[in-house]
This record gives C-alpha cells, sequence and structure tokens, in this order.
C-alpha cells in the first residue's frame, strides 16, 4: 500500500458496521491510525459520522464537507463493497493505492477525487 499524504483534492473513505460507536471509534484509531502512520493525527484531517443503524452509504456519507464533490464515485465504490453501513471515516488530503479492502471491520471504498476541507 502506498500512501500520499498531503494529497490535494483527495478524499480517501473508509465505511463498517459496528455496535457501538466505541467499537468504531476503536477501529478507527487501532487499524486505521496505525496502518497508515501519518505524520499527523487522523482526527486532524478526518471526519466521521455513526448512525444506530446501518442505511443506505451514500446517504451516510451526505453532508461530509464537499460531499458532492465525491459522492458519485463513493457511491459506486459502495455499490460493489458496502451498500449499507452505520459508521463513515472520510479522511482530507490522503491518498491511498494498492490498499486492502479489509481494515478490522472497516471497508476501504478507495480514494476519489474531491474538494478538500479547509
Amino acid at each position: 500500500m502506498k500512501t500520499t499524504y498531503p494529497a490535494e483534492q483527495s478524499v480517501s473513505i473508509w465505511v463498517g458496521t459496528f455496535p457501538s460507536e466505541d467499537a468504531f471509534d476503536h477501529a478507527s484509531d487501532h487499524e486505521v491510525a496505525e496502518r497508515l502512520k501519518l505524520p499527523t493525527p487522523l482526527a486532524a484531517i478526518a471526519e466521521v459520522a455513526f448512525e444506530e443503524k446501518a442505511i443506505p452509504t451514500r446517504k451516510l456519507l451526505e453532508g461530509f464537507s464537499g460531499w458532492e464533490s465525491f459522492i458519485e464515485e463513493a457511491s459506486a465504490a459502495s455499490a460493489k463493497k458496502a451498500a449499507t453501513a452505520n459508521s463513515a471515516l472520510v479522511c482530507y488530503h490522503l491518498r491511498c493505492s494498492d490498499a486492502p479492502d479489509s481494515w478490522g471491520g472497516l471497508i476501504f471504498l478507495g480514494t476519489f477525487g474531491g474538494t478538500d476541507i479547509a
């Protein structure tokens, strides 16, 4: 796997279905953050969403910063990998290539062109 940070106009997205927000946070911290080994805390470049029940992934991603710029590509990827989820981790300024799909309960949808958060 290759990661590029910072990568302008890049958004990397993970989704999953967890029994609690704590379980989602644990997966984000211990699977994603530890594997990426970024020079900045994951929380500094990410936004998250958690719902009690799984919903269509497209609906889960609506409302993230710049979501209109990446929603079509992310929705197409989610149709193949995770049509529903209750948790999403959206990392801005991050490009991942040759990344595995499975990240300890999270599914990597991919890296998409998208508007960065300020």
